[in-house]
């Protein structure tokens, strides 16, 4: 059995939105403890201040894992995030006497009159283009990114963290750079307050910087000469290349960057002249690893908050607590299709003897010829022998001798392909199965290899490469579900659907998760319409009183040659 010390962030969440683990929970919060509580320490006046503001800020963050919002994976700059709205919370409250007074001052900047504090904050947020392409990074990217360049930890300590090799930190942090300045180009062309001109010259704004003047055109020149908004670009894409750490670091928090940054890199140089072993709980190491000399005061809030969150009423399916559109999160919108009315309830009969004949089902109660549905485990997939699976057909690229790909999936699961065109290549005509060395081949440097989550086998739609022969794009679209046999629903009326997902997203594509009861009508659990790449979910499933079996549908729709979904390890439970 694996250490609770040895899981990621990622799984340390899914554990906790699965079972409510107070296990998960108190390691998440010994891994961040000294982190948030450094951070706080700027935002107040004195050290229990700061461990009565990282712990409320701690309780809201797992408030928002509960609901269906907060972080997946990237849980230090979402935690840091939360210390700083917390303190503009307190900042309209008889508690804004504890806060420091340049936090106070940095709020003062505002026009009181116009808006409060938290207003105030959000909408700096809203105008910082370096936290707006953050956040628009898969988290994965996010956590990499802010524990090798903010937080500054080894490649060593960041690899087991995220359960990847050194090798691969550094790999996967270049990337995510590369990613980070083609978001911040992105949102640069998109804001509000850009014009026409601005979103012209926004893609060539990166080869500015890269090249310099001297590279640039004329007429890249005349606008920069211009407008402001462009030249103020440029300046912070300079700043991220020189300053990458620090100016991360800014652009996120927006409050103390620096400050924080000042505060990790002096713990971080402790650490290693302190302790040069594995950085593991209880064996030294890292700050971040190592564990944190928590006040009893703090420990007691962390175990309350999850007992707090535990305890909170309503259900991720009801409307009351659905995540909100336009959160500042990274996070793809969570959509619920409405319930239908459940059958009303029979008065169950009164015990009767043995040797009494069964009385007859009332007229209201549910038809006996409804499916009773195969066991509950038969809905986790997906494996496959090499035997089932086929060598490369239209994929001229991938030896023969790499299995495979099948579009027969085992244990009762099939691919709907009602709505798919007879044509493209092959191996990706609608879902298929395959494995991650065959998917990985097909298209190398397009992200497929970061699916670490996936195991050998996993279940792919592919339009990008479905797209490659004859383009069958220009006159249809993608559209293939993955459909789970009926598996019988428990007493208790709820379930829990989890899985390994790794989804990239391009133009009007779409990706879903369905589900449908005794065959009925297919309700949305989940909407893709924003990148996911390498996470766990972790998705509520009502279960209408008196329904006999539930399926489980992921339907990718709406594509053109646009990118793709994987999938592996779905359990419902």
């Amino acid at each position: 059995m694996t250490h609770i010390q040895e899981l990621t962030d990622s799984e340390l969440t899914a554990r906790w939105r699965e079972s409510g683990s107070q296990e998960a929970t108190e390691e998440l919060h010994r891994r961040h403890h000294r982190a948030l509580v450094g951070y706080a320490r700027l935002c107040s006046r004195d050290e229990h201040t700061a461990e009565d503001l990282a712990s409320e800020a701690f309780t809201s963050a797992l408030e928002a894992v509960r609901s269906g919002h907060g972080p997946h994976g990237a849980w230090r700059p979402y935690l840091l995030t939360a210390v700083r709205r917390t303190a503009a919370r307190w900042f309209t409250t008889e508690r804004r006497h504890r806060l420091a007074l340049d936090f106070e001052q940095w709020l003062d900047e505002r026009d009181p009159a116009v808006e409060d504090a938290e207003t105030w904050v959000v909408r700096q947020e809203e105008r910082s283009l370096v936290r707006r392409a953050f956040l628009s990074l898969n988290e994965r990217w996010q956590t990499v990114l802010w524990y090798t360049a903010v937080e500054q930890e080894p490649a060593g300590v960041t690899a087991r963290l995220m359960g990847l090799t050194p090798s691969g930190v550094a790999s996967l942090a270049s990337r995510a750079r590369e990613g980070l300045r083609e978001a911040y180009l992105t949102a640069h062309a998109q804001d509000a307050r850009a014009g026409e001109e601005c979103r012209h010259f926004s893609a060539l704004l990166g080869a500015y910087v890269r090249r310099g003047e001297h590279k640039a055109g004329r007429a890249l020149q005349r606008h920069l000469g211009s407008c402001a908004r462009c030249r103020g670009a440029v300046d912070e894409l300079t700043r991220l290349n020189d300053r990458f750490g620090a100016y991360l670091a800014t652009g996120v928090l927006l409050w103390a960057g620096p400050a924080y940054l000042a505060t990790r890199s002096a713990s971080a140089s402790l650490a290693a002249s302190a302790d040069a072993g594995p950085a593991r709980a209880g064996k030294g190491g890292s700050p971040l690893t190592r564990p944190a000399a928590l006040t009893a005061g703090a420990a007691a809030l962390a175990v309350a908050a999850l007992a707090v969150v535990s305890l909170l009423p309503g259900d991720p399916d009801t409307e009351e607590n659905r995540p909100v559109r336009g959160r500042p999160s990274p996070t793809v919108p969570y959509t619920s299709a409405p319930d239908t009315p459940a059958p009303a309830a029979t008065a169950p009969s009164p015990p009767r003897p043995v040797s009494t004949p069964p009385r007859p089902a009332p007229a209201t109660a549910r038809p006996s010829a409804a499916p009773a549905g195969v066991p509950l485990a038969a809905c986790t997939g997906f494996d496959a022998d090499d035997g089932e699976l086929k060598p490369a057909a239209d994929e001229h690229d991938v030896p023969r001798s790499v299995p495979g790909w099948t579009h027969s999936f085992p244990g009762g699961w099939r691919v709907d392909n009602s709505r798919m065109p007879d044509n493209g290549v092959r191996e990706w005509r609608g879902w298929t199965l395959t494995t991650r060395d065959f998917w990985e081949r097909t298209a190398p440097g397009q992200y497929r290899e970061d699916f670490s989550l996936g195991r050998r086998v996993i279940a792919v739609a592919d339009p990008d490469e479905w797209n490659d022969l004859g383009e069958p794009s220009r006159t249809s679209t993608f559209d293939s579900t993955l459909v789970s046999p009926a598996c019988a629903t428990p007493p208790g009326g709820r379930l829990t659907l989890s899985y390994a997902t790794h989804y990239w997203q391009l133009g009007a594509q779409r990706g879903e998760v369905l589900v449908s009861f005794d065959s009925g009508p297919d309700r949305l659990l989940k909407a893709y319409a924003a990148d996911r790449f390498d996470s766990r979910e972790s998705l509520a499933v009502t279960v209408p009183r008196g329904a006999r079996t539930v399926t489980v549908k992921f339907r990718l729709r709406d594509a053109r040659n646009d990118w793709y979904w994987a999938l592996d390890d779905v359990r419902l439970s």
